[in-house]
């Protein structure tokens, strides 16, 4: 920029010294500037005076301070990122000892925000984060941090704040945030789960104070959603016990750990077993035979459900052919396997049905899939169509724990089904409840009407036996005849045929 000689200034031997400065123009604006001090020497080395150069940095300086900003903050919402949040968070905790203050972190998940994304487009999804950053920013004061962590994930950093404090900001972002969203294209609600959690001490870490906001999270997704929940140490024992379950459950597939159990059904008309319908259970090394409400849901949230569920019908069919041979009948042994949502949603499901089918060498019409009336209705026609691409295979589909899913009789001619198993839940009430008599007359009559044979579940008495026969049931399964039990022990009740 500019250039000048001189002797003063700059000592015989003296380098070139460099630094950055600030200059104004004649018009007032300021620039960065870097200045360059250079000595000049005559031939025997003398310094004779001094060369200055100023070049202009403002450009460079403001890609840098561009670059800068963009590391620590989201480039949708513009709030900080997690790593800037971060930062500010280990910054509080460093200073609760001397103030003798906490601080709180929030961490916010938005409910069903996958669902608008895929229904509305990304675009509006975006929208939808801007204005969610938007409201929540409304909600804090000036000296509080609100940060975009990823996703549809926010984080807030509230200093010096009470538990009930904090507890009020929650409810008012839950509050704003539930009013109606006007975007672009759409007017939409949403609600968010928020895990709440305190740092007290400088001696804690921001890693773990967002991993307890975060499982406090979760406690609020468990809840049922749209509220807050507050850490408790007890939560990250159960994440703990979760993740070890989880590890778990991935060796046991790979091991194929898992085991199948087999409860009789009953031909009402006969009194004779007519089927079977096969129950994992997972054998544990070191917890023994672990129930499947233990283990089921976690199977099925991660999508192991899949390969669990191929094992049974594998297992489940071949003890079949077994039991068709050793005790053949008309029509054979019906060998019943429950479909989960996540394996009935699989994009390979009915071709895996028709290998392991294929390959046990079990007759389709041996087949019973039972499936529960919720996961037909919540798909749609795509389902329907799946349904009747299995019976046209020759494979029979049964409507399990019916009249607890959306009860809509109307739905009945619907159903590509052979079978209605009707809830335990009516059946225990039978005796006690006129009105649960009234329903499982009329569903039986309805079904019967529509060509489809009804089960009955959870038969434990006698006197429940025979209700079930007077109201016309065709079938009936249930601790009265037998628990579930491992393929020996109905083996041996297979081979003494008994008579109910």
């Amino acid at each position: 920029m500019r250039s000048q000689t001189s002797s003063k200034g700059v000592a015989r031997g003296e380098s070139v010294r460099s630094r950055e400065t600030v200059r104004v123009t004649k018009s007032g604006r300021m620039l960065d500037v870097s200045l360059t001090v250079s000595p000049i020497k005559d031939l025997s080395g003398t310094v004779t005076g001094i060369s200055t150069v100023e070049r202009d940095m403002s450009e460079s300086k403001g890609l840098e301070q561009q670059l800068e900003h963009q590391a620590i903050h989201d480039p949708l919402t513009g709030l900080p990122n997690r790593v800037l949040f971060a930062d500010r968070l280990r910054h509080a905790l460093s200073l609760t000892d001397r103030w003798q203050e906490h601080v709180a972190v929030f961490f916010i998940n938005l409910d069903n925000f996958k669902f608008v994304n895929d229904t509305l487009g990304h675009a509006t999804g975006d929208q939808l984060l801007i204005e969610v950053a938007r409201r929540l920013e409304a909600c804090l004061r000036p000296e509080d941090t609100n940060a975009r962590f990823g996703g549809d994930e926010f984080t807030v950093l509230l200093e010096g704040t009470r538990a009930e404090e904090a507890e009020t900001v929650a409810e008012r972002v839950l509050e704003e945030l539930q009013a109606p969203l006007a975007l672009a294209t759409e007017e939409i609600s949403i609600t968010a789960s928020i895990g709440i959690t305190f740092g007290v001490s400088s001696l804690e870490t921001s890693e773990s104070v967002l991993r307890s906001a975060d499982l406090a999270m979760y406690g609020a997704k468990a809840d049922g959603k749209a509220g807050y929940e507050t850490f408790r140490p007890i939560m990250r024992a159960r994440a703990e016990n979760r993740l070890r379950l989880e590890n778990d459950l991935r060796r046991a597939v790979r091991r194929e750990e898992f085991v199948v159990h087999y409860q009789p059904k009953v031909q009402l008309a006969s009194g004779r077993i007519s089927g079977v319908e096969a129950l994992v259970r997972w054998d544990h090394p070191e917890r023994g035979l672990v129930p499947p409400l233990d283990f089921i849901p976690l199977a099925e949230e991660n999508g192991m459900i899949v390969p669990i569920g191929l094992q049974v019908l594998k297992k489940a069919l071949q003890q079949a052919k077994v039991w068709q041979e050793r005790y053949p009948g008309d029509p054979p042994l019906l060998m019943c396997v429950n479909l989960s949502a996540r394996q009935f949603q699989h994009p390979e499901m009915v071709q895996d049905i028709v290998e392991i089918t294929r390959d046990t060498g079990v007759d389709p019409n041996c087949l019973d899939l039972e499936i529960t009336e919720s996961i037909v209705m919540k798909y749609g026609e795509s389902n329907l169509s799946r349904l009747r691409e299995l019976r046209d295979m020759g494979i029979k589909i049964a409507i399990d724990d019916f009249g607890t899913g959306y009860s809509s009789l109307a739905h009945l001619q619907r159903l590509p089904a052979d079978y209605l198993k009707i809830d335990r839940s009516f059946i225990d009430g039978l005796k006690a409840s006129p009105e649960n008599k009234v329903l499982v007359s009329t569903i039986t009559y309805l079904a019967h009407s529509l060509g489809l044979s009804v089960v009955a579940e959870g038969v434990e008495t006698i006197a429940q036996l025979a209700q079930v026969r007077e109201l016309g049931c065709d079938m009936a399964q249930g601790y009265y005849f037998a628990e579930p039990q491992p393929a020996m022990e109905i083996d041996a009740l297979l081979k003494k045929a008994p008579r109910w």
